[in-house]
């Protein structure tokens, strides 16, 4: 955790993660799919992957890494990209191995050191996400929801019914895979936990369906570096006969209020910059401005 602590201190990327945080991470790969350096007895960087089940034709391995702002420049970012190659493909043999398989780093608009190191190693850049933050003020805006619709707060047994609903509307987003039982309830509902009060769906009452839906969560490492609380809209989805019609952006503009109410000061999430849903515009009039900008780097591995 003190690696982290230094990296952030240098670095200012507002990105904090606590021990959980690692441990669920360190806790889904096997111990040839990550790597670190050491000088002495101090970790002085480290390598993650991660992936996500339900891969179609590509596997997309995400790599995580960092080096201690001491040991900056001395090659061992280069070292640990080129041994995360290696650790990327040893988790690719275990999950996909009949599928192509790529590599996928993530650079921080203000970080040009690491994307000239993955540019040097052959990425290229594809894909730009934005992250979005609003304030939870006495002057945020109101959407009140659409006559015809229900807001249901979330209950252990709408779960199964959410997460086919997140797999249906995010079915054409980029990198975006279809997640199984066990990979939601650990990430979207138990690690962090899921606000309950905070997340909820609108249902149609014409027809009974869920149409649009947000699951909310607080992490915990945020809130201590930070000194407040934000609600983190992990995610957020209509259903694609139902958009259009303002739904996502009242569902955001109710919650966001609950979410003031119940001493939250700011609310939280990440958005790919070409959604072809016109998910920017949604968050937009929900009251949310970009605050962080990052590159997706792709590389093929096999």
């Amino acid at each position: 955790m003190r690696l982290a602590a230094d990296i952030e201190a240098v670095d200012q990327l507002d990105e904090h993660q606590g021990p959980d945080d690692y441990a669920k991470l360190i806790g889904e790969a096997a111990p040839d799919e990550t790597v670190a350096a050491f000088d002495g007895d101090a970790m002085v960087g480290y390598g993650i992957t991660y992936s996500r089940p339900g891969a179609v034709e590509v596997n997309k391995i995400r790599l995580l890494g960092a080096v201690a702002p001491t040991h900056r420049r001395r090659g061992i970012g280069t070292r640990l990209l080129r041994e995360l190659h290696g650790c990327a493909r040893a988790r690719h043999a275990r999950t996909f191995p009949g599928l192509r398989l790529e590599g996928v780093v993530a650079t921080p608009e203000p970080n040009a050191d690491l994307a000239a190191l993955v540019t040097a190693a052959g990425y290229r850049p594809t894909r730009w996400f934005f992250d979005m933050r609003a304030q939870l003020t006495e002057d945020l805006p109101r959407h009140p929801v659409p006559a015809g619709f229900t807001l249901e707060r979330y209950r252990p047994e709408f779960s199964e019914a959410l997460r086919h609903l997140r797999n249906d509307t995010f079915a054409q987003h980029w990198g975006s895979t279809a997640v199984d039982t066990a990979f939601w309830e650990k990430h979207f509902v138990n690690t962090p936990p899921l606000e309950a009060a905070l997340s909820a769906h609108l249902r149609d009452d014409a027809t009974g369906d869920i149409a649009a839906f947000v699951i909310s969560q607080q992490h915990a490492a945020d809130t201590a570096a930070r000194g407040h609380k934000e609600m983190w809209v992990a995610d957020v989805g209509t259903r694609t006969a139902w958009r259009g019609r303002g739904l996502a952006t009242a569902l955001l503009s109710a919650l966001m209020h609950d979410a003031r109410a119940a001493g939250f000061a700011t609310a939280g999430l990440s958005v790919d910059a070409d959604n072809d849903t016109g998910a920017l515009a949604v968050y937009e009039r929900a009251g949310y401005e970009i605050v962080a900008k990052f590159t997706q780097h792709v590389l093929a591995l096999d």
